[in-house]
């Protein structure tokens, strides 16, 4: 089984990004988009999924979208932010932390 996860931190502040929609969508090799998964960031700012991937899966990209426009209330610079990354292995854990900001964001992939 797959694990992903990401960490969402506030940089204004230092605090965990809670409540941050976030979409998940699978891209085929065709280049058909859907769903894979919807979740928000929980209170520490955290998303935990575990994925049975089939070997198909594996070939997908995948794209992930956190919804921080309604984060920020007094200045919606950023409404959302767009991650392409692709899960090639059905048993490996993926991370992917984010820090956030009104008007910019980090992101690195550990393995």
């Amino acid at each position: 089984m797959a694990t992903f996860s990401s960490h969402l931190l506030d940089a204004t502040n230092g605090s965990h990004a809670a409540n941050i929609d976030v979409i998940i969508y699978q891209i085929s090799e065709s280049g058909e988009k859907k769903v894979f998964c919807e979740t928000k960031s929980d209170e520490g700012g955290r998303i935990l999924q575990e994925f049975e991937l089939s070997k198909n899966d594996c070939k997908c990209e995948y794209e992930m979208v956190c919804k921080t426009g309604n984060y920020f209330s007094e200045k919606k610079i950023i409404s959302e932010i767009n991650i392409k990354f692709k899960m090639e292995d059905q048993n490996k854990k993926y991370h992917i932390p984010i820090i956030i900001s009104k008007n910019s964001y980090t992101i690195w992939w550990t393995k």
